[in-house]
């Protein structure tokens, strides 16, 4: 079996950006990069499908940062790769389509240091899935 190689991405060209740029930014990679996608994890074995509403809750309705941006591009082989960490009950505000949550880690060296990526899978009913990203720096 191969050897995964973890993901370099940089933050130069986007830390001076305002949050309003990165928010821009973070949903027109998201459509480049990742929207339509379908990739398989390999720890769990399921199909995550890239819906077109996550670009947009991604970029405009989550807290928004230049590591976050950085990541988009990646994020298709982050998944692919990540670990299985726990499963998160839905919450009493969820819309009735979700079942829960699948949460997942995975490594990612951002300007040269490896950083720890935590990703949260909504996973619905009719199968489709939903992701949110945290990039925390590994301790």
């Amino acid at each position: 079996m191969k050897k995964k190689t973890i993901p370099r991405v940089t933050t130069t060209k986007l830390r001076p950006l305002k949050q309003s740029e990165l928010r821009k930014i973070a949903h027109q990679l998201y459509f480049l990069y990742c929207s339509g996608k379908e990739v398989k994890n390999i720890d769990l074995g399921i199909p995550v499908k890239f819906m077109p509403f996550a670009g947009r809750k991604t970029a405009h309705g989550e807290a928004i940062y230049s590591k976050k941006v950085a990541v988009i591009p990646v994020l298709p082989e982050l998944i692919k790769h990540a670990t299985y960490n726990n499963y998160g009950q839905r919450k009493s505000t969820d819309v009735a389509r979700i079942v829960g949550y699948l949460n997942f880690k995975t490594f990612v060296f951002i300007d040269g240091k490896k950083e720890c990526l935590r990703i949260a899978v909504q996973f619905c009913k009719d199968g489709s899935f939903y992701y949110s990203i945290e990039v925390n720096r590994k301790r």
